[in-house]
């Protein structure tokens, strides 16, 4: 018996590698990756002409504008797999085929889910890639008093990039499972990446700044506070001041919010997986 058990976990991991795979070649397929190395050349010139324009601190300037268009496209780029390759399985009932294998729904949602982490590494290679080496070239007529860090705390902030794509990858998943409108998750994976995105710093500004307005105040922050509770903080993520001003990691913190990310990301994949085992796909 316990033979039996060990040879079909073996036959599920060798299939989910297998639905891993073809997602995979999937992307690559959509000539996306074209798209993305186009998007690499929009988001390097609007960090090169930021730079150019900035009268102080050009490097920073121009890595600043770099990390917010990585944000941007591949957030455009995570929601776009992940209707290619749930949403159009589900609305082209391809999705019977995969099912013949002796897999559950939910662990063909997760090769789904993996599948589009390791486009969205790829993207995240490219773009922070092309970006690190364009400040490497970039002309400069004089030393910065804080110069960017490309080192070890560039690569975290890459990291906490793809944490944050991640995150609203598996929300959009999760809208595929239980939604019957085609766009449905590309709409509202927008709205729940800029509320996530916003969350923290809105917050942040509404409590300490003296700036803001008490009407504000009293009608928002009611809505912010219990917003938290539904919305993962995603401005936690955003790691850039390590290297834009060369400041020392605070791993407590960054820890905490991986480990927010990682958790919100098994609640919503979990949940995904029950409404895609239990949905009607007829």
């Amino acid at each position: 018996m316990l033979g039996m058990h060990f040879f079909l976990a073996c036959s599920i991991i060798i299939i989910m590698w297998q639905l891993i795979q073809s997602g995979w070649l999937s992307g690559i397929r959509t000539h996306s990756v074209r798209w993305l190395l186009v998007l690499a050349f929009a988001v390097l010139g609007a960090a090169w002409l930021a730079a150019n324009f900035s009268g102080r601190q050009p490097a920073t300037v121009a890595l600043d504008v770099g990390l917010s268009g990585i944000r941007l496209v591949l957030l455009l780029m995570a929601l776009f797999w992940v209707q290619e390759l749930l949403g159009r399985d589900i609305e082209r009932k391809s999705l019977y085929f995969v099912l013949a294998y002796p897999v559950s729904r939910g662990t063909y949602l997760l090769s789904r889910f993996f599948a589009v982490a390791l486009l969205l590494a790829l993207g995240v290679a490219i773009l922070g890639g092309a970006l690190g080496g364009i400040l490497q070239v970039l002309p400069v007529s004089y030393s910065q008093p804080t110069p960017v860090a490309l080192g070890a705390s560039y690569v975290a902030v890459l990291v906490g990039v793809w944490l944050d794509l991640l995150v609203i990858t598996a929300f959009a998943l999760f809208l595929c499972c239980v939604s019957t409108t085609p766009f449905l998750p590309l709409i509202l994976g927008s709205f729940f990446a800029l509320a996530a995105r916003s969350l923290g710093i809105t917050l942040d500004f509404l409590l300490h700044s003296e700036n803001a307005d008490p009407q504000q105040i009293k009608w928002l922050l009611p809505i912010i506070q219990a917003g938290k509770w539904l919305l993962p903080d995603l401005s936690r993520l955003d790691w850039r001041d390590l290297s834009l001003y060369g400041l020392p990691p605070d791993w407590m913190g960054m820890g905490w919010a991986a480990v927010m990310a990682l958790a919100y990301i098994g609640f919503l994949l979990g949940l995904g997986a029950h409404k895609l085992q239990t949905r009607e796909l007829l």
